[in-house]
């Protein structure tokens, strides 16, 4: 199953949206904040799980060697897209790919 994820710019006008889209394993680290950390040990759906990066402003993003894309978010939330395929779905690809921006 392939899931996504909208990340917004928030400028007033016009704003923009781009997605990510993943057909691939990731993983996110909590970072320092309880709640957080609760919510992604409590979670085992994957789309619970993506829930945790609402509303987290980007702070830094890059491609690893490896094609990875690591995202670090507020509250020192880190989002690892990896390239291989999702261990609970014998269907995926593992790859993941970016929309260009688009207005909302």
């Amino acid at each position: 199953m392939e899931y996504f994820v909208t990340f917004s710019d928030n400028l007033p006008t016009p704003p923009r949206q781009a997605r990510l889209y993943m057909d691939c394993d990731f993983q996110i680290e909590p970072g320092a904040d309880p709640e957080l950390t609760k919510l992604v040990s409590g979670h085992n759906h994957p789309l619970a799980y993506l829930s945790i990066l609402s509303n987290l402003t980007v702070t830094e993003s890059h491609v690893t060697a490896a094609g990875a894309i690591v995202i670090r978010l507020g509250d020192d939330v880190v989002f690892t897209v990896i390239n291989r395929p999702a261990l609970d779905d014998p269907q995926s690809h593992g790859e993941w790919r970016m929309t260009q921006w688009f207005a909302s």
